[in-house]
């Protein structure tokens, strides 16, 4: 396909998917406002429209089972049925502090508080994500900004639907993927966005879950050995190396942040955390509570070298953690963030049959599974393009325009 999918010129603006981005979910109030002139739409027995001069905003409150609204160019009593704001010209809506391109919703979550959500065009909406997930990128890493629009776009049209509980696509966090609206956009990533228009990863005509992380320490890791989910062809355990070289040394990601650490608990932040988080992540149920742990020890590892068990025995018993969950166990001790990766030696000190000290010495940043950011990063440094970068990391896959739809008939 070289740097273009075939036949590919970007899909037209009226083609473009829609989404609905979970801004906020059981809120008593919301204001929305606008540099520019923008309208206020209210869709219940029948439709009404304000209009609102540059400068203004308008407030909104759940009251029973409906929407309240008030402005300086009007107001309604509640109603049931949908608020809906659009800018009127080419400034954006701000919500909380962000500024969002398209329209923004307000709507009942449940009796009593309100949702927010961004209607957006998917590749505007890529455009407040891209720099969010990969960050801003100079020119020369170009090719690895154009594969994460493409991963991240995937990732978007897979998950249309996903939060349908909150009437959302996507949240807006790492639930789903990063976004920052207007304020984050970036040329480089704008034009990654721009020259994959339309572009997704797809395999057997179906797009892909297209897993990203920051750096995979080397290699990269199959999904059913990191989370309790069915295997997939595309995502297999793959050396982030030139040819497949077993040697972590020519990794691609190698100079990447966090290709290896360290980490250290004493025997009392040791005990506090597995008190705290053991009962949510261990594989069986924890009756009690965890005052002492007596031992810590990797139990079994994945082909890559990454934790699959982990075992932790404590006055309560031995409790397993399965895979990626260790890392919301050993959450790190400087700043309470969870672990950086699952792939770690352990060195664990024991004085009177309790632990007494942790150390941790690993590699990689992230779940491992997927596209390796850092490794993408350098293979665009190295003259490697979009298209390549996707085929290292996702295994026997195709790109398709026009997100994966079939071309329409004459």
């Amino acid at each position: 396909m070289g740097r273009d999918a075939p036949g590919h010129e970007g899909p037209d603006a009226a083609d473009a998917l829609l989404l609905r981005v979970g801004l906020a979910h059981s809120i008593p109030e919301a204001r929305v406002s606008c540099d520019g002139p923008f309208s206020v739409s209210l869709f219940a027995e029948s439709v009404r429209t304000w209009n609102a001069e540059g400068g203004g905003s308008w407030e909104f409150r759940a009251s029973g089972e409906g929407v309240e609204g008030d402005g300086a160019s009007g107001s309604f009593p509640a109603s049931a049925g949908i608020v809906r704001m659009r800018a009127g010209g080419l400034e954006a809506l701000e919500f909380e502090g962000k500024r969002y391109r398209g329209e923004i919703e307000v709507f009942v979550a449940a009796t009593g508080s309100l949702a927010v959500a961004n209607v957006v065009d998917l590749e505007s909406y890529l455009r407040g994500v891209v720099p969010k997930e990969i960050g801003p990128r100079p020119t020369e890493e170009l090719e690895a900004v154009k594969a994460q629009a493409v991963a991240a776009r995937t990732y978007a049209v897979a998950s249309s639907g996903r939060r349908a509980e909150g009437s959302f696509d996507v949240l807006p966090t790492t639930e789903d993927q990063v976004y920052g609206g207007v304020d984050v956009e970036n040329p480089v990533c704008d034009r990654g966005v721009l020259e994959t228009a339309g572009v997704i990863v797809t395999r057997t005509g179906e797009p892909i879950h297209a897993y990203f992380h920051a750096n995979c320490g080397g290699r990269t890791e199959a999904r059913h050995e990191v989370w309790e989910l069915p295997s997939v062809p595309y995502l297999k355990s793959v050396w982030d190396t030139p040819g497949g070289s077993t040697r972590l040394g020519s990794a691609f990601c190698f100079h990447g942040a966090n290709f290896t650490w360290e980490e250290s608990w004493s025997g009392s932040e040791i005990e506090e955390i597995i008190h705290t988080q053991l009962p949510a992540t261990a594989s069986t149920p924890v009756s009690g509570t965890v005052t002492e742990v007596r031992s810590l020890r990797v139990s079994d590892r994945t082909p890559s070298g990454r934790v699959r068990w982990l075992e932790v025995g404590t006055n309560l018993g031995s409790h397993r953690v399965f895979g990626d969950r260790v890392r919301w166990l050993l959450r790190r001790p400087d700043s309470g963030g969870i672990l950086l990766s699952a792939w770690f030696e352990l060195d664990v000190e024991r004085r009177g049959g309790r632990v007494a000290r942790v150390t941790a010495r690993g590699r990689g940043y992230g779940h491992g599974v997927g596209m390796c950011q850092h490794g993408a990063m350098e293979m665009a440094r190295e003259g490697y393009s979009f298209e390549d970068i996707l085929k290292h990391y996702y295994s026997g896959i195709e790109l398709a325009g026009n997100y994966g739809r079939p071309p329409e008939s004459d």
